[in-house]
């Protein structure tokens, strides 16, 4: 009889520690938002500052979901050296237009050298600065890669949107650099994971 009883216990707690498993593999799959490569990351400070690095649209979207996550963000698309006053982070969305560029009348070089001063403005700051590449494939190419790496570099955190790392181009970077990388299905997801590494943000309704 105790045998028998043991045997139930066991098979019980078997599967217990069954349903436990399967319900962290939903958790961390696809169909959440978050793929293998999510991990838990560093959390940073507010208020943040947030530019473009190559004047894609894309930093407009970003803007648009950290505000839905709460943060509080002192959006910047040219910034310089002079815009790190009071901030405690930086976001680099990276990805190039050339209609963007067009439209801030700007050249690739210009750009690029005002993404290399900020980035060694923030580094003397003694500032983080976290990278978001969220165009998917759209976002690389010719015109964006040279901005995408040059984002790369700089980056203690990466976080990619599927389809715009196919390659393993971020993953690599952030490997050899030893910076945190994660990457997500779908841009709305990246809400969920700004109040994550913000967590003092509060989301607004």
């Amino acid at each position: 009889m105790n045998y028998t009883k043991y045997s139930i216990g066991s098979s019980s707690l078997q599967l217990s520690i069954i349903l436990f498993c399967t319900a962290i593999g939903l958790l961390l799959s696809p169909a959440y938002g978050f793929s293998e490569d999510s991990v838990r990351v560093k959390t940073y400070l507010q208020p943040v500052l947030l530019t473009s690095a190559g004047q894609a649209a894309d930093v407009m979207i970003l803007r648009g979901l950290a505000l839905r996550a709460g943060l509080d963000i002192k959006y910047r698309p040219n910034a310089t050296a002079d815009s790190l006053n009071d901030v405690k982070a930086v976001i680099l969305v990276a990805g190039g237009s050339s209609k963007g560029l067009g439209a801030a009348k700007i050249d690739v070089k210009d750009e690029e050298s005002r993404i290399k001063k900020l980035v060694k403005a923030a580094e003397k700051a003694k500032l983080p600065v976290l990278v978001f590449h969220i165009g998917g494939e759209a976002r690389r190419g010719a015109l964006s890669d040279p901005f995408n790496k040059l984002a790369a570099d700089a980056g203690e955190l990466i976080i990619v949107i599927k389809g715009g790392d196919d390659d393993g181009m971020f993953k690599k970077i952030a490997a050899e650099r030893k910076a945190a990388y994660r990457s997500v299905d779908k841009q709305i997801a990246l809400v969920d994971v700004l109040k994550e590494i913000f967590p003092k943000a509060e989301a607004k309704p």
